[in-house]
C-alpha cells in the first residue's frame, strides 16, 4: 500500500508538532506506517542528529518502504543495515526488489539470511522472495515489445466497469450481482457462458457455468486449471473461445499476483498447463484482469504500481499482436512502465485507435422484466400469472430473501475493499464481520433455494 500523497499532505498543513520516539516507534508496532513516516520525518526535523542513528535509520527506512516510497528508503535501510541492524537488509531486499532492481535486492536479502538463525522462520519467507527476484532477473532481460497506448487511475472497487471491450468480446459484471465472490464474472459474447473465481476448499478457484434453454445451470469447477493451494481470479475468455487468462499469486512468479494465460485443447476437453505472461504486463506487484478486444486489436490489464493512492489502481490499454515482440536486453524503464511514450512507434501517437476503443458498441443485454420458472417447460413473466395464492406468497417470500442476500453481497464486498487498506486492528475487526457475514450468506443461499422450490412444488401442485 502507497501513502506517498498522505504525507505530503499531511506535511502541508503546517509545522508539524512534536514527536517522540517511543511515539514514533508505537506507530511501527501497529503498522500504521502513514503515521510512522510522518512521526520520523518530523522527529528528523526536530533532532537532524537522528540522522546518524541506527536505529532511527532502520525504522524510517522500514516505514518509507511498507507505504512504497522505495526509493525514498533506500539511503535510511543502507545505513541501518551497514551499522548492525538485521532487519534492515530485509526491507532494503523489498524496495530493491520493487525498483526492480533485483540483482542487488538478491544480494541484501542473502545477507540478511547470513544473520538469523537455522530455524527461523523466516528463511523461508526470504527464499520466496529471492526466488521472485530470480524470476524478475530473467523476466527484465526478456520484455515484450508492447505499445501501451493510454493509461488511468482509477478506484480499486469494480474497476473493470473502466475497460470498454466491444460488444464482440463479451463483457464484465460485478460479481455480487451474481453471487460469487471475486468481484467481476466474464460473460461471453453470446450471453449463453460466464466464467468467474469463488472459495472451494479454503482458495479461491475459477468456475465456469452455461446457459440452457434461458436458464444458468450449477457452476462447474474448472479441474483441468489447478494452481494447487493458490489463488486464481479475474478470469477473461477470448472471443476464440479457447484463449483464456487468468491472475494468480503463484509462487513461481514476479511476486504478487501474475497474468497467466492458457489454451483449451477440444480433443480432450482440457485447459493446457498455464504460462505466466513476462514484462511488462507482470511486475513485482499485483497485476490482473488482462482481457482482449480483438475487432479493435487492444488490450487491458490492471496493475497497483505506479499509483500514489491507497484504494486505487492503474489501468493500462496496450496495442494487442498475436505474434509478441521482445526487446534487447535488460530494459528496466520499459518493464516499469516509467513513460508511456517510450513504447510507441510513431511520432503522433495513438489518440485516434483510443477513441476508437472508447467509442466501440458495447454489450447490450435485452431481459424480460421478469422471468419465474416453474418447470421445465413453464416460465412466468410476471407474479400476476401464479394460480396459487400460497405459491405467490412463497415466491414473494424468495424475492424478499434475494434482495436481502444481494444486499449482504454488497456489504461483504465493501468490507472485502476495505481490509486491503485497514490497520491491524481494523482487520482484525473486520474478520469477524466478514466471517458472520459469509455465514448469513451461506444461510441466505439455502434459504432462497428452499424458498424457490417450495413455490415452484406448490404452483405445480395446484395446476395439476
Amino acid at each position: 500500500m502507497r501513502y506517498i500523497l498522505t504525507f505530503i499532505l499531511v506535511l502541508g498543513l503546517g509545522v508539524a508538532q512534536a514527536v517522540t520516539i517511543q511515539e514514533a516507534r508505537s506507530y511501527i508496532t501497529n503498522q500504521d506506517y502513514p503515521k510512522a513516516v510522518v512521526a520520523y520525518r518530523t522527529l528528523l526535523q526536530q533532532q537532524p542528529s537522528m540522522a546518524k542513528n541506527a536505529d532511527f535509520n532502520k525504522f524510517y527506512g522500514q516505514s518509507l518502504c511498507m507505504t512504497g516510497a522505495y526509493r525514498e528508503s533506500i539511503p535510511y535501510l543502507e545505513f541501518g543495515a551497514k551499522h548492525g541492524k538485521t532487519g534492515a537488509w530485509w526491507y532494503l531486499g523489498i524496495s530493491r526488489q520493487h525498483l526492480y532492481e533485483f540483482e542487488s535486492a538478491i544480494e541484501a536479502l542473502e545477507k540478511y539470511k547470513t544473520q538469523l538463525s537455522k530455524n527461523s522462520t523466516w528463511i523461508p519467507r526470504t527464499d520466496s522472495i529471492i526466488a521472485e527476484c530470480e524470476v524478475g532477473l530473467k523476466g527484465i532481460r526478456h520484455v515484450q515489445d508492447v505499445v501501451i497506448l493510454d493509461s488511468m487511475i482509477v478506484p480499486r472497487k469494480q474497476f473493470f466497469a473502466h475497460y470498454r471491450l466491444g460488444a464482440e468480446s463479451g463483457r464484465l459484471i460485478p460479481a455480487h450481482a451474481e453471487g460469487n465472490q471475486d468481484g467481476m464474472v466474464f460473460e461471453n459474447q453470446a450471453g449463453d457462458s460466464r466464467l468467474f473465481a469463488a472459495m472451494t476448499d479454503s482458495t479461491y478457484r475459477l468456475y465456469e457455468q452455461h446457459s440452457f434453454n434461458g436458464q444458468w445451470e450449477q457452476p462447474v469447477v474448472i479441474a483441468s486449471i489447478d494452481m494447487g493451494t493458490r489463488k486464481m481470479c479475474f478470469p477473461f475468455l477470448r472471443s476464440d473461445s479457447e484463449t483464456l487468462y487468468f491472475a494468480c499469486d503463484s509462487p513461481d512468479g514476479f511476486g504478487g499476483f501474475d497474468i497467466y494465460k492458457t489454451h483449451y485443447n477440444s480433443e480432450t476437453e482440457r485447459f493446457y498447463q498455464p504460462e505466466r505472461l513476462g514484462m511488462p504486463f507482470n511486475s513485482p506487484y499485483d497485476d490482473y484482469m488482462m482481457a482482449v478486444d480483438e475487432t479493435h486489436q487492444i488490450g487491458w490489464w490492471a496493475t497497483n504500481r505506479n499509483v500514489s493512492m491507497d484504494g486505487m489502481i492503474c489501468i493500462y490499454l496496450f496495442q494487442f499482436e498475436e505474434t509478441p515482440v521482445y526487446l534487447d536486453g535488460e530494459q528496466p524503464e520499459r518493464a516499469r512502465i516509467e513513460r508511456i511514450a517510450d513504447s510507441w512507434r510513431q511520432k503522433n501517437g495513438y489518440e485516434d485507435l483510443v477513441q476508437e476503443a472508447l467509442n466501440a458498441p458495447q454489450f447490450v443485454e435485452i431481459k424480460e422484466s421478469v422471468r419465474i420458472p416453474i418447470s421445465d417447460d413453464v416460465v412466468y413473466t410476471s407474479a400476476d400469472q401464479f394460480h396459487s395464492k400460497a405459491a405467490r406468497e412463497a415466491y414473494e417470500s424468495s424475492e424478499r430473501i434475494r434482495a436481502n442476500l444481494e444486499a449482504l453481497q454488497g456489504e461483504l464486498e465493501g468490507m472485502r475493499v476495505e481490509w486491503g487498506s485497514a490497520n491491524a486492528n481494523r482487520k482484525k475487526t473486520l474478520r469477524n464481520q466478514i466471517l458472520q457475514n459469509e455465514k448469513k450468506e451461506r444461510q441466505l443461499v439455502e434459504q432462497l433455494a428452499a424458498s424457490q422450490k417450495k413455490y415452484r412444488n406448490l404452483e405445480i401442485l395446484n395446476n395439476k
